[in-house]
């Protein structure tokens, strides 16, 4: 429907009551059937909440909160919600302590998230409410158990808008060895003390990214030209942001590092995405590139920012996911970084896992963002811009890519007596 200039508008007579809420059923959601395009209405009683966290994403702290909503015949389904959503969530819990809550949410977003089903709000289109006086509503809790661990939550916040230091998500989660993870049979977080091996060059060590007024920071493929060639001077390629569906010349390098540590007993692949990987190596991804959007000529040229970092111990925090324990996925991603000091904590209240050399100079990083997760467990499988794997993984030929940074990186000299690893 358009409205245009000649558009009249004026009030109807006609009046409906009716709030057009249809439900549907949780089986009908979690097989895929519906389509995502559309926003749908859910409802249930909330369990296994867990505590509402902050984190980052595109460089802004913002709320999340993860629980399961379990329908009249016992279904369930993830749910995640965010910002203002999750703060309503936690306020309603501390007004009312009430473990039996239902939560409905209309105009929902049907996601994925760790390769299953997930409902969202639909940015602030969403509207959620909290035991609404709804026939479906009151036949759904008058038919579940009065139990007061239902919600199962962990350490509720007693503050108006509590910040969760991102290290203390961690604190609980323990040491293990990398040939336990390789191992691994359940999805879970853990940690890890190594040191870096190498840097692995099948990729590159950068994607772009799409600069853009909402913040989309998610990757874009480069669109080669009708003629081929290189680039005119100042001429800027045009990206598809994969996730705007736009073509646009304002495109930033963004980390993704794949190295190859050790520790005592066995190897293993991490990817680092932006947000980690810039704590390690100290800088920007833009401010070690040399300004090239041409094809890399030598891959195992790196920026010397980058290279540095062979011979380096740290303590990753790591996210086992479906596709490392279900699909076999031998590239694991870091969700947070340790170093220093810090790893001398960490092991001292838990057995030693590995020797830690030393070396290390940066201290603990941020969390991936949830833009960042998704953004990794879509392209591992698919298309990676700067990656030797081409022939391997059908790789698109269209896709961007760059020289070695020639730019000479200032690196500040760091004494022996600076460092207690």
């Amino acid at each position: 429907m358009s409205i245009i200039e000649d558009t009249s508008i004026d009030q109807s007579t006609f009046e409906c009551d009716d709030q057009f809420l249809n439900f549907p059923p949780f089986e009908k959601i979690g097989n895929g059937t519906l389509n995502t395009h559309f926003l749908i209405n859910v409802v249930g009683q909330v369990s296994s909440l867990r505590d509402v966290q902050t984190v980052q994403v595109a460089g802004n702290d913002k709320k999340k909160v993860e629980f399961r909503l379990m329908d009249i015949k016992g279904e369930s389904i993830a749910c995640c919600l965010w910002g203002k959503y999750a703060e309503q969530l936690e306020e309603h819990l501390q007004q009312t302590n009430n473990p039996n809550m239902v939560c409905l949410i209309r105009f929902a977003k049907i996601g994925f998230y760790r390769g299953d089903v997930q409902i969202t709000n639909a940015f602030d289109s969403s509207l959620i409410c909290f035991d609404p006086d709804l026939p479906e509503c009151l036949a759904l809790k008058n038919n579940m158990p009065n139990d007061e661990f239902a919600l199962a939550l962990t350490a509720t916040k007693n503050d108006k808008r509590p910040i969760k230091d991102l290290i203390d998500d961690w604190n609980d989660v323990g040491i293990i060895s990398i040939s336990e993870i390789i191992t691994a049979t359940q999805e879970e977080d853990c940690k890890i003390i190594c040191s870096i091996e190498s840097i692995d060059t099948d990729w590159s060590w950068f994607i772009f990214g799409h600069v853009s007024r909402n913040r989309c920071n998610k990757r874009c493929m480069r669109i080669k030209s009708k003629g081929g060639g290189n680039l005119a001077p100042n001429e800027k390629p045009i990206f598809w942001c994969t996730t705007c569906r736009v073509n646009t010349t304002t495109v930033t390098p963004q980390f993704k590092l794949h190295l190859t540590v050790k520790d005592d007993t066995s190897t293993c692949k991490l990817m680092l995405l932006d947000s980690v990987a810039k704590v390690v190596v100290g800088f920007e991804a833009k401010d070690i590139w040399d300004g090239s959007y041409e094809e890399i000529e030598d891959p195992d040229i790196l920026p010397q920012a980058i290279t540095d970092l062979v011979g380096k111990s740290f303590c990753f925090g790591l996210t086992l996911g479906s596709e490392n324990v279900k699909n076999g996925s031998d590239i694991f991603l870091v969700s947070q970084v340790w170093s220093g000091d810090k790893i001398l904590q960490l092991e001292s209240n838990s057995e030693p896992i590995t020797h830690v050399s030393s070396g290390s100079s940066i201290m603990s990083g941020g969390e991936v963002s949830i833009k960042e997760k998704n953004e990794a467990s879509s392209s591992e499988g698919s298309s990676t811009p700067f990656s030797k794997r081409k022939g391997k993984d059908q790789v698109d030929q269209t896709s961007t890519s760059k020289k070695m940074c020639t730019k000479l990186v200032k690196m500040e000299n760091i004494k022996d007596d600076d460092l207690n690893v």
